[in-house]
């Protein structure tokens, strides 16, 4: 990739920055972008301020001008040379066209360099190649440069690949990133698009993969546990990148744009569904993707009050269970107990492991031995834990998180309930068995803490009534009486649960 024949992208840097400049090269080549630096590209005896005039203003398509505390301490360098003649260079350019691209590896200004007509270098569009954005930066950057050059260009899909490849990166940080910047630009639909297909189809490779859940558990007891236990986890990280964008999308997009998730998300409940052999403690573990994605649709569109958004995300879509004859709402074919299939032991080592930052192993003593109280709720517990870092950025305090979790939990269990109900009126002595399975950490909460998110619902209703937001976008069907009738039979469950776990 170094000695480069045509258009390439030009590399400008101090030497003290080698070591950030080769990670910059590292991504580049992942990318498959043609890139000229002086280190590598300059052949022995040639004069290297004529190869690097020509290589600026005759080949390369963008020019990137990496800046550090190395460079700006110095008063005099070969990278400041180069900027005087990419700075000539960008001024006889066409305006509006991306070709200077600053690149800061620290928090420290890019230098105010005159750029002519009143604009300088720190006005432009640059990239920070360092801290946790490094990741989610480099992606952007390499999509910005594959569009300058045209019929080579990369798409995000390609890009994150890229960039995840040279870095190993945190992947939902790239892809939120991609779906921020995407989302608000109908021109970029359909890369969206494509980016959010890819994402469910690594999802379902795994999901559909019957060698994940072939064979019989072998092993003790506890190993038995810590193997389903690590299973959870790692269907976690697979799922996360794809709730990183998911809550993205529920809370800024639109009904019309969110295809790709619903269809996502419909897809990830779908597949645990379909009959197949296997071990069933691991067969049932493959639901955990559905279920930690409709709480991330329902505390991102729930928080934000798209109403509309959560619908058409997790109330419309449904799916068919190979044991049934008709079709479910995916909130009544989703149990948040049933990938635990009621181990309470599991569980309980799952959300221990994670909340004390545990290993799982003495996480399963603590629960064995008696070391900590067992929680009410574990399997809440862990999915509480696990999606905070997806919405850091929204609430830096854990309160805030918490009181929008809880009423997001509480919610999605009233609109199973409706669901459940509407299943059920036609056979009206299966009402009583019937019930929706969506009672979380807020059980037991409510008598310490005194929030009551079902209590909150219902005064908005009775307040609101037919104006109340979840039903003016269409939830309960519209319907005021049916609202009123889901929110009084989950209520009477929910306070029966918390009256028992106390």
């Amino acid at each position: 990739m170094s000695q480069i024949e045509g258009k390439h992208v030009f590399v400008s840097y101090v030497r003290e920055d080698n070591e950030e400049v080769d990670k910059l090269c590292q991504v580049l080549e992942a990318a498959k972008i043609p890139y000229w630096r002086d280190r590598t590209s300059l052949g022995p005896g040639e004069t290297w301020k004529a190869q690097i005039r020509d290589a600026i203003r005759r080949g390369s398509l963008v020019f990137l001008g990496c800046f550090s505390d190395n460079s700006r301490a110095k008063e005099r360098s070969h990278m400041n040379e180069e900027l005087t003649l990419a700075v000539e260079e960008y001024r006889q350019r066409a305006p509006g066209r991306t070709w200077l691209i600053p690149v800061r590896f620290d928090h420290g200004d890019v230098p105010e360099w005159d750029l002519g007509a009143g604009q300088t270098l720190s006005d432009l569009n640059y990239a920070d190649l360092f801290g946790d954005q490094y990741a989610a930066q480099a992606a952007s950057l390499v999509t910005s440069i594959h569009g300058v050059m045209g019929d080579k260009q990369l798409g995000p899909a390609a890009a994150l690949e890229a960039v995840e490849q040279a870095t190993s990166a945190d992947r939902g940080d790239i892809l939120k990133r991609f779906t921020k910047e995407m989302l608000v630009d109908p021109t970029r639909r359909i890369e969206l698009d494509d980016l959010i297909s890819q994402e469910v189809q690594r999802v379902l490779k795994v999901l559909n993969d019957p060698d994940r859940v072939a064979g019989q558990f072998g092993g003790t007891r506890d190993e038995q546990v810590i193997r389903v236990v690590e299973a959870a986890t790692e269907l976690w990280e697979l799922t996360e990148p794809f709730c990183a964008s998911l809550a993205v999308a529920a809370r800024w997009g639109s009904p019309d744009t969110l295809s790709p998730w619903a269809n996502g998300l419909r897809a990830q409940v779908q597949a645990p569904l379909k009959i197949q052999g296997g071990n069933q403690g691991l067969l049932e573990m493959r639901k955990v993707c559905g279920l930690l994605s409709i709480m991330t649709a329902a505390i991102a569109a729930g928080s934000s009050r798209r109403y509309d958004n959560l619908k058409a995300l997790v109330v419309d879509p449904s799916v068919r269970d190979g044991h049934l004859p008709k079709p479910q709402s995916m909130l009544e074919a989703t149990d948040p107990w049933a990938p635990f299939d009621s181990q309470e032991m599991t569980a309980n080592t799952l959300a221990r492991g994670v909340i004390a930052s545990k290993p799982f192993d003495e996480a399963l003593k603590d629960y064995t031995e008696r070391r900590v109280g067992n929680s009410y709720t574990p399997v809440s517990e862990w999915m509480h834990a696990i999606l905070r870092p997806v919405f850091l950025d929204q609430w830096p305090d854990d309160d805030s998180y918490t009181t929008e979790y809880e009423r997001a939990e509480v919610l999605v269990g009233v609109l199973a309930q409706d669901a459940v109900n509407v299943s059920t009126a036609a056979t009206p002595e299966m009402r009583g068995w019937s019930r929706s399975r969506w009672f979380g950490r807020s059980t037991w909460r409510v008598a310490r803490y005194g929030a009551n998110s079902v209590e909150d619902l219902k005064q908005e209703l009775a307040t609101e009534g037919q104006q109340w937001a979840p039903l003016r976008a269409g939830l309960f069907a519209g319907d005021m009486e049916r609202a009123k009738s889901a929110l009084e039979d989950y209520g009477n469950y929910f306070a029966e649960i918390s009256r028992n776990q106390h």
